[in-house]
């Protein structure tokens, strides 16, 4: 077996062990920190591991199949890394076992799960598995989807509709990612997780967890109105406790611990549609168009919060992606 480490600049990795240790280290590079366990030292092992990364970026997707393990993250791993992530398993073999924020769930084939990488948690096979594994930086999960870690509690259905079409597009990405430019590769990978976005927000089993029903109801009836109407100047927090049939103040008592404020949610919002729009433009765009498209009232004040948000201004994503 090939015991070569892995470069995390390399795309299309290919990488494999039957070393127990030698499989923790290459698990644990390509995802973030963790402990396995085998059953025993003793035991035999095999694994393998393909990685597709988007350059420049901290999304990947990787097929990894191996023998039994277990696999957990704890506190002291998290405070230790300075790269948060989400990660998505889908399991082709056989089921997986998951727990995390004092909850557990079996992953059966044909479903997937989605585990926060900053938060500790078990996961595992008892039996030789198979899956996809979409590795997607905490910080663009999280300005696409508001608290996500609000799915990590459910297993989701890949077996048809609009989950089937998620982990289809996953294994496109796997055939052509290596075909297209950095940038591509990007966008490959924003839209699977738009795509996933699509899949968690229509879960109406969110709306069952526990003590939080009413508040989890709410939550997702207000962040489907913001969608729908991200393009309307209007869009005030008053309009939106007033479609919701809740006071303003409920209205920003529901945000508050969620690192955001409602105005600064839906300016995030519009500022991801922008980005989308600008970077899928084959011209680029015309850059006060997609401004008012998305809601902004002043070109010179969209782009000042789009350079503050993504760290390039608009003018140099338009001219990256003509």
């Amino acid at each position: 077996m090939n015991n070569a480490s892995l470069d995390n600049s390399q795309s299309n990795a290919m990488l494999s062990s039957d070393s127990q240790q030698r499989w923790t280290q290459l698990v644990s590079q390509t995802y973030f920190p963790l402990t396995l366990n085998y059953g025993h030292a003793q035991a035999p092992f095999q694994g393998s591991l393909k990685v597709w990364k988007a350059e420049g970026s901290d999304f990947s997707l990787s097929r990894l199949c191996s023998y039994k393990a277990e696999y957990s993250r704890c506190q002291s791993q998290i405070a230790q890394d300075d790269h948060a992530s989400f990660l998505v398993t889908i399991p082709l073999r056989t089921q997986v076992f998951f727990s995390q924020h004092g909850r557990s769930l079996d992953c059966p084939p044909g479903h997937f799960i989605v585990e926060q990488g900053d938060a500790p948690y078990r996961f595992g096979y008892e039996d030789p598995n198979d899956m996809w594994v979409f590795k997607i930086p905490s910080q663009a999960m999280k300005h696409r989807i508001r608290r996500p870690e609000r799915y990590s509690q459910h297993c989701f259905s890949a077996q048809k509709g609009i989950g089937c079409a998620f982990v289809e597009f996953l294994m496109i990405c796997s055939q052509r990612v290596n075909e297209c430019s950095p940038d591509d590769q990007n966008r490959l990978f924003e839209q699977a997780l738009s795509m996933l976005s699509l899949v968690l927000e229509q879960d109406e089993r969110v709306l069952n967890s526990d003590q939080s029903h009413l508040k989890t109801a709410h939550l997702m009836r207000i962040e489907r109105y913001i969608s729908a109407h991200l393009g309307d100047p209007e869009l005030t927090p008053a309009r939106i406790a007033a479609f919701c049939g809740i006071s303003l103040r409920y209205l920003h008592k529901l945000f508050s611990g969620s690192g955001y404020t409602v105005r600064e949610w839906v300016k995030v919002q519009r500022l991801e549609a922008a980005h989308r729009d600008l970077a899928a433009s084959p011209q680029g765009g015309n850059i006060g168009e997609i401004a008012y498209r998305w809601g902004f009232s002043e070109q010179a004040q969209f782009c000042r919060a789009f350079k503050q948000h993504f760290g390039i201004s608009a003018s140099e994503l338009r001219n990256d992606s003509a």
